[in-house]
């Protein structure tokens, strides 16, 4: 059965609408970035609550030589980083391929030269992973599950150096979680709560020196 005209262009109008990936504007210290989206991604059309109270909470660190974003999605955090602390090499990584197109992209139109993304199942494609970096941020994924947070967790006290920290946002549910397992990983006396809001809480945990 051939498709009548008005099919035609009603499919045309659905490609054209979906070609255009959602964006949204960040305000880094006076310069504006531009961060593209995909459709499907978290939080696609707007920096989600979450990355905003983390973002806020870092805004007082110094800039720290090296950084990694694990689990970027499109590069709110990563790269609101990057831009934030020009002197900081800042590498963001995820498994989902749209993300990392989506990061790669933003990185080029924002012209952040200091940051890289890589496509990886947590730290294991990504060179030089292991004890290299001095703050690991994420946003964790409230329905990953605990395996999945747990190996997020292992991956980020891997790629940290001895004195490095990790901080991470998550929803106030997995909070009591979090501080356990932060515990178990890290030493108890290494965790803190840097912030608990109405929906979310802000965790971070240091790395001892070895």
């Amino acid at each position: 059965m051939n498709q009548s005209s008005e099919e035609r262009d009603h499919l045309k109008e659905l490609r054209e609408r979906l070609a255009i990936h959602p964006e949204i504007a960040v305000d880094v210290g006076g310069r504006q970035l531009v961060l593209r989206s995909r459709h499907g991604l978290f939080s696609a059309r707007s920096i989600d609550e979450g990355t905003e109270l983390l973002l806020r909470e870092l805004e007082a660190l110094r800039s720290p030589p090296r950084v990694l974003d694990l689990g970027c999605g499109y590069g709110a955090i990563g790269l609101t980083l990057a831009a934030r602390w020009p002197d900081a090499r800042v590498n963001l990584v995820d498994s989902d391929i749209r993300a990392i197109e989506a990061a790669r992209e933003n990185i080029t139109r924002n012209r952040l030269d200091n940051a890289t993304v890589n496509l990886s199942d947590g730290i294991r494609e990504l060179p030089n992973a292991i004890a290299n970096h001095d703050l690991v941020v994420s946003n964790l994924p409230a329905q990953a599950g605990n395996d999945a947070i747990d190996q997020l967790l292992l991956d980020a006290h891997d790629a940290l150096n001895g004195g490095g920290s990790l901080a991470v946002v998550a929803v106030n549910g997995l909070r009591r979680y979090l501080q356990r397992r932060l515990a178990d990983i890290f030493g108890n006396q290494h965790v803190r709560k840097v912030h608990q809001g109405l929906r979310h809480t802000v965790l971070e945990a240091a790395k001892l020196r070895t």
